[in-house]
């Protein structure tokens, strides 16, 4: 939990300060907190923060199959939001299980939709399976 924790603190700071490169002045002056909750049980956790900046943060997670040894998985999910140098608000949403990182914003691309015929090929095989299954005592090997 202590992982997720980090990685989402760590994912603010690093995209809010992602833009100080290059020729511009970066003011590194302290912000302070101005908002904090946590509150943290055996099996699962729950935090979110504010700076004074704009920068806000909030998650909670907990451990799937809790005492099922060998199921067991961590999941959280949250969000953060900061205000770029062009004083657009990003935000990202995530989730993080046993299937992985998973995030969306506006400005994180997304795979192009799949073409209908695709789609629709998909669909016809997946509506008649036993006729696209060969039998296996049939295969002769190449």
């Amino acid at each position: 939990m202590k992982l997720f924790i980090t990685l989402s603190a760590v994912l603010a700071v690093v995209a809010a300060n992602s833009y100080g490169g290059g020729d511009h002045y970066v003011d590194h002056k302290h912000i302070p907190i101005v908002h904090s909750e946590h509150a943290q049980g055996n099996d699962a956790f729950k935090y979110s923060y504010q700076s004074g900046n704009g920068i806000t943060v909030q998650e909670q997670g907990h451990v799937k199959n809790f005492g099922s040894k060998g199921h067991e998985a961590n999941v959280a999910h949250g969000s953060y939001s900061y205000v770029d140098p062009h004083g657009e608000t990003v935000s990202v949403s995530y989730v993080a299980d046993e299937n992985g990182f998973h995030a969306e914003g506006s400005h994180i691309p997304k795979a192009p939709p799949l073409p209908k015929e695709l789609v629709e090929a998909y669909a016809k095989v997946g509506s008649h399976p036993e006729a696209h299954h060969e039998d296996p005592a049939s295969y002769k090997g190449y």
